[in-house]
């Protein structure tokens, strides 16, 4: 059995780094990270230098709020495996929980379009109709992630995220429905149909 690459504990920090980022358009300071999982200050500088050494975030000398993470985001942990926290718990609505309410949104908005496509094959309906739906969906998140209270750049990366994934749902039915179609061609029929009008930007 191959070892993991970070232990579970890593992967809470890791996941948590890249969904702050999408929020607020920057890396979290070691003080919000320390803030997120209730523990010292000490605790959080020693983390970051491990991930760091490992190979798993990378840090620009001098420059604040620069951690990227390296792992690729299809193996990251989800993010709501950070909770429950050792010193109780935060008070639901509070600004601390703006980054994990949106993610959970978005999660949401992930599922949703994967069985809106899936429904709509199943009961024969056209693309041209089913695809505008998924954009619709998509729109909703990112409005109810604006809801929230976060940043708009930060709701429309959610959209953008939401639409990925329903491209990527949506080739994989094409392809179980046609193992000889072009992958490419689907996807050029995706973008084509989600907004016929206006483009997906």
């Amino acid at each position: 059995m191959q070892k993991p690459r970070f232990t579970e504990t890593q992967g809470r920090y890791l996941a948590f780094l890249p969904a702050y980022t999408a929020v607020h358009g920057h890396a979290p300071s070691e003080a919000e990270m320390q803030d997120h999982f209730k523990v010292s200050p000490p605790s959080v500088h020693r983390m970051i230098l491990a991930l760091e050494q490992r190979g798993l975030i990378a840090r620009e000398p001098g420059v604040a709020r620069s951690i990227r993470v390296l792992v690729p985001a299809a193996e990251l942990p989800p993010l709501d495996g950070d909770e429950p926290t050792p010193r109780g718990r935060r008070v639901a609505g509070s600004a601390d929980d703006l980054p994990e309410r949106a993610t959970v949104v978005e999660q949401t908005g992930r599922e949703v379009v994967k069985v809106m496509l899936a429904r709509a094959i199943a009961i024969g309906i056209d693309d041209a109709d089913s695809l505008p739906l998924i954009a619709a969906a998509a729109d909703a998140v990112e409005n109810m992630v604006r809801a929230a209270g976060i940043a708009p750049r930060g709701a429309r990366l959610a959209r953008e995220r939401v639409l990925d994934i329903a491209e990527k749902e949506y080739l994989r039915l094409c392809s179980e429905q046609d193992e000889e179609g072009d992958p490419e061609e689907d996807a050029a029929r995706f973008w084509e149909l989600l907004e016929p009008e206006d483009g997906h930007g």
